[in-house]
Parts: structure tokens; sequence; C-alpha cells
């Protein structure tokens, strides 16, 4: 890495104070910023619920492109599996809806160790799987009021110039960190208000000025990058392995849905980063968060094998 691509302090501390707020209940996370173990709470146990936000989410820097997902998930297992980022701490990190977000990021040239990627809620949902309640989203996570305070201190230190939210959930997430009041209780708006605030599913799209970010958000935001817009966000079909799926048959549901993720997300490429995707999908690097043994002996098998079957289906 040359001088030009490494880092300022400043990046780097913006990440370095979340993770220690994130983790203030566990003690022997603040010595390990790749969380080389599962977290471990205050007596030594392994928590239930670990949380998911460390390095292995991408370089501690300003990305272009930030993803925010629903939640970390277990490949089924409710907690008991190896695999998802519940059992690796990857983001995205094992399940078919982790194979399908890397057809997505090398959709348009990039890798987990250009980008970076979070969820509204970065631990396991409390009944095992699926989307968090709004509830558990506005639950203290750390030392963070909520969850919905960690995604607007995640957004203000990646500074994307591109903010994409994966699913439903993490579009009520993002447009809800942003309006955070510190004098008025956190609220996600329904689907229905951002709808007719313009937002639209595969469109790039301005911050909609009917829900417009709270002016703390926007101090802070000018604070870490003077002068710099707000990003643009794209709501793109969350890839879980019910919208979108490498063993359909082309043309089914599961099979367009992709398309039309990977249409989108080319459209914002082009006209947010001024970036073309490229004509043939890269495969995975070695090295950075790929050299990590949860991925080369866990994920990178397993996407592998699907990312073939995508490929063999001319995605």
């Amino acid at each position: 890495m040359s001088s030009a691509d490494r880092p300022s302090d400043a990046e780097v501390q913006r990440f370095r104070r979340i993770f220690e707020r994130v983790h203030a209940g566990h003690p022997r996370c603040l010595t390990d910023e790749w969380l080389s173990e599962p977290c471990r709470l205050a007596d030594g146990t392994v928590a239930p619920r670990p949380i998911v936000w460390s390095r292995r989410n991408g370089p501690w820097r300003r990305h272009s492109v930030l993803w925010i997902g629903a939640a970390p998930g277990n490949a089924g297992g409710k907690g008991a599996g190896a695999l998802g980022a519940h059992g690796t701490r990857i983001p995205f990190g094992g399940d078919i809806g982790g194979a399908n977000f890397d057809v997505l990021l090398s959709t348009i040239g990039l890798d987990r160790n250009q980008t970076f990627v979070a969820a509204a809620l970065n631990q396991l949902p409390a009944r095992g799987g699926g989307e968090p309640s709004p509830a558990e989203l506005l639950a203290p996570v750390g030392d963070y009021p909520s969850s919905l305070h960690l995604l607007q201190d995640t957004i203000i230190a990646v500074g994307p110039r591109l903010l994409i939210a994966l699913g439903n959930v993490a579009l009520r997430a993002i447009v809800a960190a942003g309006r955070l009041d510190p004098a008025a209780p956190p609220r996600l708006p329904s689907l229905d208000r951002l709808a007719k605030a313009g937002l639209s599913r595969g469109r790039p799209s301005p911050w909609p000025a009917a829900e417009p970010p709270g002016p703390d958000f926007l101090e802070r935001w000018q604070a870490a990058w003077p002068g710099e817009p707000l990003p643009v966000l794209l709501w793109l079909t969350h890839p879980s392995a019910q919208n979108m799926s490498p063993f359909a048959r082309a043309g089914t549901a599961f099979h367009t849905r992709m398309l039309e993720a990977q249409a989108a997300l080319r459209l914002a490429a082009r006209e947010c980063l001024g970036r073309d995707a490229p004509a043939v999908r890269p495969p995975f690097p070695t090295g950075g968060i790929y050299a990590l043994p949860e991925w080369r002996d866990l994920v990178a098998p397993r996407h592998t094998q699907l990312d073939r079957l995508w490929r063999e289906k001319g995605v």
C-alpha cells in the first residue's frame, strides 16, 4: 500500500471509537480489532449473540460505497451453525445470502477489502435469524443508546458517496439514523412514507427532501467531510436465499431479482462514482479479509461453489 492509499489517523480513529463503544461490554474484544474469536462477556463466557462489527467488516478508512444489510444470519442454524455472519463474524459470511452479496460486490469490480459492510442490527436477531424487530433496532447495543446511533456513526465514519440499503429494514434504518434527534426517541419511517418521499427500489436517489437528515447528522457529516455532499441512496432487494438463489432456473424470480440488482448497481456505479462495471466479474482476492482462517476454511469453499453456479447461468 502506497502512502497515498493509507488511511489518515483521523479516519482510523473514527472506526476505532465505534469499535470501542459497540464492544464496551466485551473486554477481550477491545484488544482484538479483528475479532479472532467470538465476543466474550466480562465474566469470560462467550456472548450468545456476538456483535459483528470489526475490521472484518472492511478496512478502517473512507470508502466510496457503504452496504447496509438487515442483520447477521446463521445459515439456518439459529445460532448453532458455523456458517453465516453469526458464526464467522464476517458480514454475509458463509450462507447463500453471503455468496449472493459477493456477486453484487464483484458486479461493480469491488471486493471486501475495498468497501465496508454493516447491518441495521449487527448481531443475530433474538429469534435466531431473519429481520430484526423495531424493538431490537431501538434497544441499546454496547455503549450506544440504539443500533440506529451505531449506524449513524458508521455512515459518518465511512463517508460514502453511494450508500446501499440491502432490503427494506436497511432502508428504513438508514433514514432513521440520519434523522436522530437527541431530544426525541428514535423512529423508523414506514416504507409507504419513504416511497412517498421519492425513494424507489433499484433507482439511485439523493437523500429525500421530505425525509432530510437532522441537524445533528448534518453537522457531524460536515465536520468529518467538509464540503462533501450527502451520499446517494440505492435501495436494493436483500440478497437472501428467500429472494435470490444460484440454484434457481434462469427466468425464475430468484434469478431475475439478481439480474435486476446487478443492473441497478451498474447504473449507480456509473452515475454516482464514474465507475464502469468489469466485463467479467473478478475472482476473490487472497489477502486481507480473504486471508482470515474463517474465510479460507469455512466461507471460501461455500461461496466459490455458489459463485460457480451463478457464473454458469451467465451472472
